[in-house]
């Protein structure tokens, strides 16, 4: 699981920016730690707080919201956009830890 050690060490030195493009409600339940919540429904409502420099790497359940918020974010002038393949599940899969923040 390289790229998996690889986006920890990056979103933990500040070198990308990990997103989770859930719901809230599927945030709160459970996400990769440093991650921070922009739904896909209102993901290019916040594109101003992405720099068009930055490497950002996008998660959902599945791959597919990651893989429209990539298409949205590179039209969007964000061309350091990917997705993390395996996604919240292959992630939990893993038996990698998440952080809830239920109530928040």
């Amino acid at each position: 699981w390289d790229q998996r050690e690889q986006i920890m060490a990056d979103a933990a030195s500040g070198k990308v920016s990990l997103i989770d493009v859930r719901t809230s409600a599927e945030y709160r339940a459970g996400h990769i730690a440093g991650a921070i919540n922009r739904p896909l429904n209102n993901l290019s409502r916040h594109v101003a707080e992405i720099s068009p420099e930055r490497e950002v790497v996008l998660y959902c359940s599945s791959g597919f919201r990651s893989a429209m918020g990539v298409m949205a974010l590179q039209l969007l002038g964000r061309p350091y956009v990917k997705g993390f393949a395996p996604s919240i599940e292959g992630w939990k899969a893993a038996g990698e830890p998440v952080v809830t923040t239920e109530g928040v």
